[in-house]
């Protein structure tokens, strides 16, 4: 299944495939498709889902 981490924000339209982990305080951009597990404290966008920038 799927883990979001506390803190996280999905944008709408977002498709998270099976298995991807959504690290903690981290963004993802609406569209986005996460194909692969999500650091913490990211922001990933795009199709498929790729790093945008790190928030610390």
């Amino acid at each position: 299944g799927v883990k979001i981490g506390d803190n996280s924000w999905i944008g709408a339209g977002t498709t998270i495939l099976d298995g991807a982990k959504i690290g903690r305080d981290s963004i993802i951009a609406a569209g986005s498709v996460v194909t692969e597990d999500v650091p913490e404290y990211t922001i990933y966008g795009g199709t498929p889902a790729k790093l945008i920038r790190n928030r610390k």
